[in-house]
């Protein structure tokens, strides 16, 4: 099971990137229909569905890596990862931001299919959708600069 770890590493890596990308995207779509005042359409349901189908993978896929994956000697209390911010990243930080992420992103998703109003749709799309692609970045660009 551990010899999986690395290239289960490597897809998870790879899956996040691409839904980052896509939650780009998605944000900035709805940006601009809420701007331009556009119709909230098929394509539109498509690209949610899409993003939370992709979410929920990468939160599956975390999971797996976090709880099931993690050779019984790399697995420390939270007490020890407080004490190495590498460690404190991974185990605590990015798990918790990554679980709000997903909250956040249900919550959007109820408003969005809440309303009737094509207007408020992208808008709800652009809050929720953007806050959550904005602590994506943010958190794991953090990181990425400590390094």
């Amino acid at each position: 099971m551990h010899q999986i770890y690395p290239y289960f590493i490597k897809f998870h890596i790879v899956f996040s990137i691409v839904f980052l990308l896509l939650a780009v995207g998605i944000t900035a779509h709805s940006l601009i229909g809420w701007i331009k005042e556009k119709n909230y359409g098929i394509f539109e349901n498509y690209l949610r569905k899409t993003f939370l189908i992709f979410l929920y993978l990468d939160l599956v896929l975390g999971i797996i890596l976090y709880f099931f994956l993690q050779k019984p000697e790399e697995i420390i209390t939270a007490g020890q990862a407080m004490k190495f911010s590498n460690l404190r990243f991974w185990a605590i930080q990015h798990f918790s931001n990554m679980l709000f992420v997903v909250i956040l992103c249900i919550i959007g998703n109820l408003f969005i299919k809440g309303t009737a109003l094509f207007n408020k749709k992208f808008k709800y799309s652009f809050i929720y959708f953007g806050i959550s692609t904005l602590i994506i970045i943010v958190s794991v660009g953090l990181f990425a600069l400590r390094k």
